[in-house]
């Protein structure tokens, strides 16, 4: 039987070793080749200093108690 495009198959052995959501997870996006071509670059960028320091775009209003 043939997996569909939209399929994902994990190894059993996969499955069996986590023991969060969140390890599969971790599994699934390192299987992601694009995601982690895009992940590889930032690590870069920063490395490189072409990061500039975090700013919220929408600053919290502080209001009067």
């Amino acid at each position: 039987m043939k997996a569909s495009a939209n399929t994902i198959e994990i190894p059993t052995k996969v499955l069996e070793s986590v023991d969060t959501l969140e390890e599969l997870e971790d599994w699934l996006m390192a299987k992601n080749p694009r995601l982690m071509r895009e992940l590889r670059q930032a690590r870069q960028d920063d490395l490189a200093g072409k990061f500039k320091p975090w700013k919220p775009r929408h600053p919290s209003k502080v209001e009067d108690v």
